[in-house]
């Protein structure tokens, strides 16, 4: 076949015009394949391949193909077996395979794949942060990681999304276990080789999320969140530092997702192809992209692309291509999803579907064979169930393949030209629709309750990690809005929950005798842990004094706290004493409660006030009373006089 559209036809059973047909069909009568013996109901027949035509099939237990190609024969074959009624030549049932001849010209320069491999694209943790992996997805992670342990010295990259690292951790099974073994094994590389031979894991975020989802819902902070995270799980596993870059995006970006990753970190970019396109006046390509471009940010790509290699050595780190706005656009690659498709290929044959990935590579290789620079990009989807049938066959075909080799993304993106065999080295995104939909309001309501909760627990509680997470998880692509609202409700759920773990202690009532005195405030709590939190009191009828400034903070612990507030009334009589605990951080109301609060103590004032009035009244009674006898003794006098003048 002349092309990949020619192969793309086959592989739906069309025949191109450009295909070679045989001199002679092959044909094996059916009850003569138990000849070939069968193991466990498989049968392999070897056919033997000459270049020339053949003018007789050969055996008929072992046909000879003749492909009658004269002096240029290297390329990929469509090869159809089909099952025939022998009385009318009609096909029951039939497939398409391919054969790749190769070339054995010394010198010759295979074509580099970079194979990644995603897993941990679904949630493995529940809300309470325990794991979540039962029995079936612990066999599909053994059909991934078998092979690639299975095969040292091939180069692969994995994308390992850590939530599942962490739900490994913390489940104890023993299936689990076996997992996390082939996960070390991956991550540590072949034993016994110096330098070790290690597969590249890639520096994702937490969870799979669309950067375009995010900046959409104003949540670009999250991403450095995601990362953040993702990067702490995975030093701990790797035992050395991790960067976001490679990135690989599996959704559409816009201009603003690109530039958060930019600015994030992302210096080398893989894009599915169908996401970018040649910038105007430019030349599209009429093979596939297999070399680096810089991908344009807005029209401030700089005009003049370097084309020269990046990293001096293999392994070198990339940086940011030079740009003449402030931000540098990335370097990227694409990802072919025509690639992709085979690993949801047929699922009642995954050797099939695997054989036709191979050919395919093959077909991209016989585009251009002389140009040592080319790499392709072989992403699997998220979505692809693992199968070790799949995997082992694609993995051993690209071991034993002369015009393949495995090698990491980085390494793709190192000592390449840009704009290498006749690309552009330039190309802008087309922008697509994300696709999720993240709830940024509640997004954003869950930080603010993990805030809360977390100024309220003791700084190493468990539970502040797993809401975290939880508010990571609820961002997840290909989530449902079901799911995703039990992660993002998590932190309120928790915060509800410490609003029942504090209770008043003692008689609701308390007095003072005098104008001073202590108000003990006692306090249960049914956690097991230490409440952190403010303390609130109000009563216009006393004045708080000494160390009880409000709100003033406290650390309840697990029985009754007791404290004593300082207290002076102004006045006597009853009162009510409102009591309210408060979260540090939100102010969520942990407890609210009161006390009635008597002052019998008479006040220096009202002392005063009651004096005088007595010393008043004293003086009044007795100036009335000096008053009283001294009209009195008047009165008298004044009658014994005129009893004088009256007598004779």
């Amino acid at each position: 076949m002349t092309s990949r559209s020619a192969f793309e036809e086959s592989l739906g059973g069309v025949e191109a015009s450009s295909e070679i047909a045989l001199e002679s069909p092959a044909t094996i009568p059916l009850g003569r394949l138990g000849d070939h013996g069968p193991v466990d109901g498989l049968v392999t027949v070897h056919f033997p391949v000459t270049t020339s035509a053949v003018t007789s099939s050969g055996s008929v237990v072992s046909p000879t193909l003749g492909l009658a190609c004269g002096d240029s024969c290297d390329g990929v074959y469509p090869l159809e077996a089909a099952l025939v009624d022998s009385t009318s030549t009609t096909p029951l049932a039939s497939f398409t395979t391919h054969l790749v001849y190769a070339p054995t010209a010394p010198g010759l320069v295979p074509l580099g794949v970079a194979l990644v491999l995603p897993t941990g694209t679904t949630p493995a943790l529940s809300s309470s942060g325990a794991p979540t992996l039962d029995p079936a997805r612990l066999a599909s992670l053994t059909e991934l990681l078998a092979p690639i342990v299975a095969r040292p010295g091939l180069r692969l990259t994995v994308a390992l999304y850590p939530q599942l690292l962490v739900a490994l951790e913390r489940d104890h099974s023993r299936q689990a276990a076996h997992v996390l073994a082939l996960v070390d094994r991956v991550l540590a590389g072949e034993p016994g080789r110096l330098p070790p031979v290690r597969h590249e894991v890639l520096g994702t975020t937490f969870t799979p999320v669309d950067p375009t989802a995010l900046t959409r819902a104003r949540l670009g902070g999250e991403l450095d969140a995601q990362l953040a995270r993702g990067a702490q799980v995975l030093e701990a596993g790797l035992h050395r530092p991790v960067v976001p870059t490679p990135f690989v995006t599996y959704g559409p970006l816009d201009t603003a997702s690109l530039e958060l990753l930019v600015r994030s970190g992302v210096h080398d970019l893989v894009v599915p192809s169908p996401d970018v396109t040649t910038l105007p006046g430019t030349t599209p390509l009429a093979v596939a992209r297999t070399s680096p471009f810089a991908l344009d940010l807005a029209g401030r790509t700089s005009s003049g692309v370097s084309s020269s290699t990046r990293g001096s050595q293999a392994g070198a780190p990339s940086g940011p291509h030079p740009t003449a706005g402030h931000l540098a656009a990335p370097l990227s690659l694409v990802a072919d999803p025509e690639l992709a498709a085979h690993f949801s290929g047929d699922a009642t044959d995954p050797v099939l579907a695997a054989h036709q990935l191979l050919a395919d590579l093959a077909e991209i290789y016989f585009d251009a064979p002389s140009d040592p620079q080319r790499r392709g990009v072989v992403v699997a989807p998220r979505t692809w169930q693992p199968d070790e049938a799949f995997l082992s066959t694609v993995l051993g075909g690209l071991v034993d393949s002369p015009i393949l080799a495995t090698l990491t993304v980085q390494q793709a993106f190192t000592a390449l030209p840009v704009g290498g065999n006749g690309s552009p080295p330039a190309e802008q995104l087309v922008p697509g629709t994300p696709t999720a939909t993240v709830p940024g309001a509640a997004i954003v309501s869950a930080r603010h309750a993990v805030a809360s909760v977390q100024s309220v627990l003791p700084a190493d509680h468990a539970l502040v990690a797993h809401l975290r997470d939880d508010v990571l998880l609820a961002q997840s692509s290909g989530l449902g809005s079901r799911a995703r609202r039990v992660y993002s409700q998590a932190a309120t759920d928790a915060l509800h929950e410490l609003t029942t773990v504090l209770q008043p202690s003692g008689g609701r009532t308390v007095t003072l005798t005098s104008r001073t005195g202590d108000i003990p405030i006692g306090i249960v709590s049914s956690s097991h842990f230490a409440v952190h939190a403010l303390v609130e009191l109000r009563d216009p009828s006393l004045a708080f004094s000494g160390r009880t400034i409000r709100p003033s903070p406290v650390v309840f612990g697990s029985k009754t706290t007791t404290i004593d507030y300082k207290v002076t009334a102004r006045t006597s009589g009853a009162s009510r004493l409102d009591i309210e605990i408060v979260a540090p951080v939100g102010g969520t109301i942990l407890l609210r409660s009161s006390l009635s609060v008597h002052a019998t103590a008479v006040s220096g004032v009202a002392i005063a006030l009651s004096a005088g009035a007595l010393l008043v009244l004293a003086v009044w009674w007795l100036r009335s009373v000096l008053r009283h006898r001294r009209n009195a003794l008047a009165a008298s006098r004044l009658g014994r006089d005129d009893g004088v003048a009256a007598t004779p």
